[in-house]
Order: C-alpha cells, then structure tokens, then sequence
C-alpha cells in the first residue's frame, strides 16, 4: 500500500476518468467506421449516415454518463458575467449536457428564477431533471428567439457545426449570448469518432464570425486558463443583434 493510501498498482481517480474517455473513443471508433476531413485548423469527423452518428453518440454518453468535464466553479464565473450584463435570467439552453448538471448549476448560480433546459441526444435525457432528448442540430421552434443565452462545451461532438451554431443562434433573444468553451482537448488533433469536430481556438472564433457576421457580434472572450486550475478554458461570446 502506497503513503496516500492506494493499493499499489491501483489506478487514480485521475487516470481511471481518462480511461473511460479513452475507451468510450476506441469504442466509438469501431462502431463508427467513418473517415476525418482535416484541412487547416479544422478537422471534422464524417460518419456514414445519420443513424450511425446517433448511435455513436447514444453510445458514448452511456459510457461517460457518471463523468463530468465542466466545473461548477466555471457555471458561476459565467452566471456572474451574465447576471452583470444580460441581467436576471428568464430562459436559458445548455446543449449536450449528459446527466443535466449543468443546468442545474446556472439554475442555482443565476440570479432571479431562471428556467434553463438541457439536451442530450441520448434516450438516457429523461432519467434527468430539466433535460429534453434532443438533437441539438435541430431548431425547436418551442424556443425561437426566446433564451438569454445558451450554452455548451460539448459543441465539439457536431458533425455539421455550423448547423449546430445556427440552431442555438435562432434560439436567442435579441442581445442573448451564445457561450462555447474551448480547450486542448477539442483542438484538431482531439477529434475522433466521438467527439468529431476539432478546430483551433482561432479558427473557431474566424467560423463564428464569419457565420453571424449580418446577425451577431463577438464579446471579449471570458479567459479562466489562468485563474480556474480546475477548468482551464476560453469561453467565446456571441452576442445576437439586437
């Protein structure tokens, strides 16, 4: 037995979360049996039919479902910069949030009493409180023009991203915020056939732009690489067009 009180040879917390999301990959990957478009900055993973991308995905959030990659401690740094900016919250949508923490947290961190849904592809969504099973490629004409913001880090398991960003960009009130997190692990080289687009902070940011050019703007990004060691990430803002 080690001094921490591990048997030896016993795998840490650390390394025993990286092997499920290892395996859950190399199993995605064999189920998957597509082929990566890469190009610069940007790569994207193609699947051979819509069945197959679902069946995939359905299949990872099982894998991973008692993991969770984003922090509490984040939820609140950005409920305090939406509080500060947008002011008390109405609506709000967090896209591919696997067992709904996410919501939970801006429900709790916002100030007011905000209604804010999550969506997972998923047939495990409605074992969750405030989780809708749902492609989140797919406008929802329930929320139109309706949320005050909508977030997701898992924005990198779209096989058509800009589908995606129009969907959640529809959703929006005028003056809502579109929040996306980027890290290390949705860079170009991270992209597999679970997690099938990966592309560089900069080009992100540039496809952004580019898309929402007539119709939103980008905030300052919110920058936490430094000041959260727990979740070290940026966070992109688009704001909708008033």
């Amino acid at each position: 037995m080690s001094k921490d009180g591990k048997t030896k040879g016993e795998p840490s917390a650390k390394n025993a979360e990286e092997s499920v999301f290892k395996r859950a990959a190399r199993e995605a990957q064999q189920l998957a049996g597509g082929t990566a478009h890469v190009e610069d900055g940007l790569t994207l993973y193609a699947y051979p039919d819509y069945d197959t991308y679902r069946a995939v995905q359905t299949a990872g959030n099982k894998a991973k479902l008692k993991r969770q990659f984003v922090k509490e401690s984040h939820v609140v740094t950005l409920s305090q910069a939406i509080d500060a900016a947008i002011g008390p919250v109405s609506f709000g949508l967090c896209h591919g949030t696997r067992r709904g923490l996410e919501q939970a947290w801006f429900t709790a961190h916002l100030t007011g009493a905000p209604h804010v849904l999550g969506t997972e592809i998923s047939d495990t969504a409605t074992d969750f409180p405030n989780t809708v099973q749902w492609d989140f490629h797919d406008s929802n004409p329930d929320w139109l023009g309706r949320a005050d913001f909508v977030y997701s880090n898992s924005w990198d398991h779209a096989f058509d991203p800009g589908r995606a960003f129009a969907a959640w960009v529809e959703s929006l009130r005028p003056g809502g915020w579109l929040l996306l997190d980027h890290n290390r692990n949705q860079a170009p080289e991270s992209a597999n056939a679970l997690d099938p687009f990966g592309v560089t902070y900069e080009r992100l940011v540039a496809m952004l732009e580019d898309q929402f050019r007539d119709t939103a703007r980008l905030l300052p990004v919110i920058d936490t690489r430094k000041t959260n060691p727990d979740y070290k990430v940026r966070t992109v803002i688009l704001q909708k067009n008033a």
